[in-house]
């Protein structure tokens, strides 16, 4: 069972702040900062309805903190190879421990929604199958071309809310699900190296059609990203002493649900 997340109309991407993160010095293999900002905007549209005004009324500094890793100069917090190299698992847990800290320590609300920003960009990073392995050599030559393909075709994709696996009743249950997600990208990952050879090497954006495994990679990706960070954020507002009725899956308002 999947929820289609639609738009949060009040949290549209400013094009000054995308131009503002676009001028940061990027993280190595991280998604755009366009790219970035829709899962951001997405995974706080299901997050718990106190929490998403929260977000909305400082959505400046939202989007402040979800660009701030991009100029964090520690490459390792933005990967997790299978080889053991990167230390992105162990920043998600510190920065979702920072976020219920946060809230607990009665933090002003606009720090907190600076931290969430700040967490989703990981969450997201964990989602991206080239941040979660290294095996071909040939990386290095499509890496930037596929984050720029998804980029271009992030407006097509029909992004859905994955419920399962995903409810976080209690803090030892979030590493598992880091796992789960970097696992995933790794099974993902020697998909994009192969549509790269299918059609002779980049640019795949002129390429790939949207019948194409690239295309279904990027969307499966950022719904999984939206979903992780979805969930996180309620396990943040309910760990830190909030309140959500709602059962899995998560709905953002207006949402639809549908079998997947």
């Amino acid at each position: 069972m999947a929820t289609r997340v639609p738009p949060y109309p009040t949290l549209r991407v400013a094009a000054a702040a995308v131009l503002a993160a676009a001028l940061l010095p990027a993280a190595s293999g991280a998604w755009t900062p366009k790219t970035q900002l829709l899962i951001a905007e997405r995974a706080a549209a299901i997050a718990p309805a106190d929490l998403r005004r929260q977000i909305d009324k400082h959505i400046a500094e939202y989007r402040r903190g979800n660009a701030a890793p991009f100029r964090n100069g520690d490459a390792h917090s933005h990967y997790k190879n299978g080889n053991g190299g990167g230390s992105l698992d162990a920043r998600i847990l510190a920065e979702t421990e920072r976020a219920v800290a946060a809230i607990r320590g009665h933090r002003p609300f606009r720090d907190v929604v600076y931290q969430l920003g700040l967490l989703s960009h990981y969450i997201a990073d964990a989602n991206n199958p080239l941040n979660t392995a290294e095996k071909d050599p040939l990386e290095e030559r499509y890496s930037p071309d596929y984050l720029g393909y998804v980029e271009g075709a992030q407006d097509r994709f029909a992004l859905v809310f994955y419920g399962e696996g995903r409810d976080l009743a209690e803090p030892a249950a979030l590493a598992p699900l880091v796992d789960r997600t970097l696992a995933r990208g790794r099974r993902l990952y020697p998909s994009i190296a192969r549509e790269y050879r299918r059609v002779g090497g980049p640019p795949g954006q002129p390429k790939f059609d949207d019948k194409s495994v690239a295309f279904a990679v990027g969307s499966l990706a950022l719904s999984h990203a939206v979903s992780d960070a979805g969930a996180v954020f309620r396990y943040v507002w309910i760990e830190a002493g909030g309140a959500d009725r709602r059962r899995l899956p998560l709905t953002a308002p207006g949402g639809e649900s549908e079998g997947h």
